[in-house]
């Protein structure tokens, strides 16, 4: 099983609740996110654009204006992608890049990171790094 996902989601996944998306959005995101803890060695590979995440949201499906710019989700890519060291375009464990994320972040850096998306901003996900 290999799954595909952009640098910025490995921090959504870990406050992910399933809160806030359309229902076939949310199905999507709860089947990847299952299977990633059920199998935190599944292989996956780095997108350098739209992931197996992003297939189910709404507006690709119906090619309308995603919330997402583009232009500020690929800078948040480009800076998780250096915090973490992984490369787009490369395959790596879950599992290791769990720990990557364990030893790189913090509420504060999770904070300076992800302080103007429309997640944080309504609460989806501060808790994420608390523990």
């Amino acid at each position: 099983m290999k799954i595909s996902l952009r640098p910025h989601h490995f921090l959504c996944l870990q406050g992910y609740k399933g809160l806030n998306y359309s229902k076939t959005q949310a199905n999507s995101w709860s089947k990847i996110s299952q299977k990633l803890e059920q199998n935190p060695d599944a292989d996956i590979l780095i997108s350098g654009g739209s992931d197996d995440l992003c297939k189910k949201c709404p507006a690709i499906l119906k090619k309308e204006k995603s919330r997402c710019i583009e232009q500020s989700v690929n800078k948040l890519d480009s800076k998780v992608a250096k915090i973490l060291n992984i490369t787009k375009g490369e395959v790596y464990k879950y599992s290791e890049i769990l720990n990557r994320i364990k030893n790189n972040f913090t509420k504060d850096k999770h904070e300076q990171l992800c302080s103007d998306c429309a997640w944080w901003i309504k609460g989806l996900c501060r808790d994420s790094f608390e523990k």
